[in-house]
């Protein structure tokens, strides 16, 4: 179908080929050629095509295309034959491109305003109109271009300085977005989205007490902007009150928000302060993840001991009545054995499984720039492994209560062991949160690799048990090793014929090595995937 063709081309942002296609091969309906000759400014042909076509018919036109419903939508053909009627007006222009964008049809709503481009001689209207779709088109330099030209066209338009401003951020160039911030405020000191713009090119400054009283003052005039107000205190963890600001203190009158003589430069910090302030943003985050996982019920902190019992009570119950001997293959009790598998196996799935999907979750932390994806994974993994450490010690003193357990006979050899498989995790979760960025599909690959690691890394069964051409695939799993490291250092007496430290050591290596290395090469896109 010629009509699809055209379509697919536009769509792609290969106009040439739609344009060629739109001569040589004719769209007979008179509906889809109105709707393809708008979209290529084929304006002759629109005006001859026009008498011919009703809104109902652009309509089924678009919906036999295959365009959204949005497209398809009564209000959508009618604004597109009053564009044909006045093609050379900018308002029906934008109008159009407009609805196209809240269609999610980014590249049709380019091919609309393309026409109407005229570089820095473009009218605001037009080059407000593309930066945006532009960005949606991911351009950020094409973007910041269009903004640029709006912005000097129209100084004491606010919304029009504020999207600047938040081009600006993205570019890296605080100290100019905070001059159209300071435009946008000149002209309506009520404009919080050019506060909390503000608030994070201060920020970037290194004006934290200016950046959080801005902030607080954006979140006063609109309450959506309060999450921000806290993201901009956690960035440099300063959970402290603010003094009192009035509007004017804000407003037009505001020092900051005219602009100075000459820009300021930030002077890049020592390397300790900065590894300090890294740390005060990675403690802020643990505080604020340990109050969203946990106190948003009162069975969160339940549930991370009830979990480990669970598994450990759950595989005595099975193997009693399969009728497997009771004696463990080490130690005294089952619920022992068991427990030293399952409590190293459940650290690392909640270290590796937590960082999934990391990015996108977190995308309004990351809006503030002092805050990095590797921060967010820092502190939830810490936080996961801190819990487990509690867990796996009111684990064993449950079992101690219960007669049915005893003290760790090495207890720097489980330190050691966690310290490793601490290693190991954080390795794999850096990967997990690269490959989880890339496909959403490793979010359900990954939890299906535990569940199989559950039963392959020696929780309920020893490697003795099993046939030697088995043992030998089965030991080329760290987390075997892992296993056999615990159980070495719980049980009195026992020395691991399996156990190997190097072999486990090099796959922390490795991984933490493979996984930095990835995380680095993908930072841009795990920040535009958040």
């Amino acid at each position: 179908m010629s009509a699809g063709d055209i379509l697919s081309a536009l769509r792609a942002g290969a106009r040439p080929r739609a344009a060629s296609l739109w001569q040589t091969r004719p769209v007979a309906e008179p509906a889809a050629a109105l709707l393809l000759a708008l979209l290529l400014d084929d304006q002759p042909r629109a005006a001859a095509l026009l008498p011919h076509v009703t809104a109902e018919a652009v309509s089924d036109a678009a919906a036999r295309l295959g365009l959204p419903a949005a497209v398809a939508a009564p209000d959508f053909a009618s604004a597109m034959l009053c564009f044909a009627e006045r093609p050379d007006a900018e308002a029906l222009r934008v109008d159009v491109a407009a609805r196209l964008l809240v269609a999610q049809e980014p590249a049709l709503g380019e091919a609309v305003l393309l026409p109407a481009w005229r570089g820095a001689a473009s009218s605001v209207l037009i080059a407000r109109a593309l930066s945006g779709t532009w960005m949606l088109l991911g351009r950020p330099g094409q973007a910041l271009e269009a903004a640029r030209i709006a912005g000097e066209a129209a100084p004491q338009a606010p919304e029009i300085q504020a999207h600047l401003a938040g081009l600006l951020l993205q570019a890296g160039q605080p100290a100019a977005a905070l001059l159209a911030c300071g435009r946008a405020l000149g002209a309506d000191p009520q404009a919080h989205q050019a506060l909390r713009l503000a608030s994070s090119a201060l920020l970037e400054l290194g004006q934290p007490a200016e950046a959080i009283a801005t902030a607080n003052r954006a979140a006063q005039l609109a309450p959506v902007h309060a999450p921000h107000a806290e993201l901009i205190r956690v960035a440099h963890a300063a959970e402290i009150a603010q003094p009192r600001t009035n509007a004017s203190a804000l407003g037009a009158s505001a020092e900051w928000a005219r602009p100075p003589s000459r820009l300021p430069r930030r002077r890049p910090p020592p390397l300790f302060a900065a590894l300090r302030a890294r740390l005060r943003v990675v403690e802020a985050l643990l505080l604020r993840e340990a109050r969203t996982q946990f106190s948003n019920s009162r069975l969160g902190y339940a549930w991370a001991l009830v979990e480990p019992m669970s598994h450990v009570i759950l595989l005595s119950v099975v193997f009693t009545l399969l009728g497997r001997d009771s004696r463990p293959p080490i130690g005294d009790s089952m619920l022992e054995f068991y427990m030293t598998g399952v409590l190293s196996f459940l650290f690392f799935a909640h270290v590796t499984e937590r960082a999934m999907d990391l990015a996108h979750a977190n995308r309004h932390m990351l809006a503030v720039p002092a805050i990095g994806v590797f921060d967010l994974l820092a502190a939830r993994a810490v936080l996961s492994a801190s819990t487990d450490l509690v867990v796996a010690a009111l684990t064993v003193g449950l079992l101690i209560a219960l007669g049915v357990g005893g003290l760790p006979a090495d207890a720097a050899g489980i330190v050691s062991g966690y310290a490793l498989l601490f290693g190991l995790g954080l390795g794999v979760a850096l990967v997990n949160v690269v490959a989880s960025a890339y496909s959403t599909a490793w979010e359900k690959l990954w939890p299906s690799f535990l569940r199989v690691q559950y039963f392959t890394c020696g929780v309920f069964y020893h490697p003795l048990d099993m046939p030697e051409e088995v043992r030998g695939f089965v030991l080329l799993n760290p987390l075997v090793h892992v296993t056999e490291w615990m159980r070495q250092a719980y049980f009195p007496h026992y020395v691991s014929p399996f156990l190997d430290p190097e072999y486990l050591l090099r796959w922390v290596v490795v991984m933490l090595l493979a996984g930095s290395l990835l995380f680095v090469a993908a930072q841009r896109r795990l920040r535009r995937h958040g």
